[in-house]
């Protein structure tokens, strides 16, 4: 004949309390999703969702650097652009003026006075092509110091920069882009820049040489459409960053609504569910604490 087990007082009592703190832990966890709003809050709770997480927030860094990068180029591009514009400007009033003192009637005393304009909307190129982004020149590519200088001792002008040395960004993945322009690519074209040749036309201007007036013009047109040209292609650079931004404006939102959806708790069925585990913690306190009212000589009759 075999004996059936008969459950001690101290082992029901420890049963007992097992089940409680169980109770309890569910219940907090719960608390602690309602109050985090998240699903879990250690990957120990759900390990799946929570490698997958980490992966979406590596594309999210990785969008955030893209994002760096394309505000830099966005900021750098439109500045450039900017000032480039405000160059086309004064090439259009430089025309105009060495159009006007080409002419065999203007006098020399206009033609004087003309040089004096020429002289200072040359002092305000200089002054556009070394434009400055957080405190470097913008114009002068990877180098320090200004985008063009004036050599006293050749009396020529110096362009700093290589066309060959582009700043670049990642704007996006496998998408690299050149984010500035020398200011020898707007300002010159082989064997003739717009600085060079303003101090010719100034000196054509006081010496009323009517030839040295015209061929300094022609150098001045030509020039324009090599200026023209590099605003061109610094709007396509921006339009190329405007569509990188685009793009990973999408992408991040995308990565975000699915990290979303695997991290976030849906906040009213978690309060439902922390309605329900509280009730039933509540009703095993209750039944605990009646069953626990037997003393030790119950269970021994």
């Amino acid at each position: 004949m075999s004996s059936v087990p008969r459950i001690s007082f101290l082992g029901a009592n420890r049963a007992a309390q097992t089940r409680l703190r169980a109770a309890f832990a569910r219940v907090e966890r719960s608390n602690e999703r309602v109050a985090t709003g998240k699903s879990y809050n250690r990957p120990s709770e759900n390990e799946v969702s929570a490698a997958r997480a980490a992966l979406l927030r590596d594309q999210l860094d990785e969008l955030a650097t893209f994002g760096r990068a394309v505000d830099d180029s966005r900021s750098r591009l439109a500045t450039a652009d900017a000032v480039v514009q405000q160059a086309g400007n004064l090439y259009h009033r430089i025309t105009e003026l060495a159009t006007q003192a080409a002419t065999s009637t203007t006098s020399p005393a206009a033609r004087s006075s003309i040089a004096d304009e020429i002289h200072q909307l040359q002092a305000e190129l200089v002054s556009i092509a070394n434009t400055q982004y957080q405190g470097k020149s913008i114009f002068a590519g990877l180098q320090s110091g200004l985008a063009v200088t004036y050599d006293v001792s050749t009396s020529d002008w110096v362009f700093n920069g290589s066309a060959t040395e582009r700043i670049r960004r990642r704007i996006a993945p496998g998408e690299v882009i050149d984010a500035s322009m020398t200011a020898g690519e707007l300002f010159s074209s082989v064997g003739n820049d717009i600085f060079k040749t303003l101090d010719d036309l100034q000196s054509a201007l006081t010496g009323n040489d009517t030839a040295g007036i015209q061929a300094s013009l022609g150098r001045v047109t030509e020039l324009r459409s090599t200026l023209s040209a590099g605003q061109a292609r610094l709007g396509a650079m921006l339009n190329r960053v405007e569509n990188a931004a685009d793009r990973n404006s999408v992408g991040f939102a995308a990565v975000t609504s699915e990290l979303s959806q695997i991290e976030d708790v849906d906040l009213g069925d978690a309060i439902t569910d922390q309605n329900r585990l509280s009730v039933a913690y509540q009703a095993a306190l209750g039944v605990t604490a009646k069953a626990n009212q037997q003393t030790l000589l119950d269970w021994w009759r």
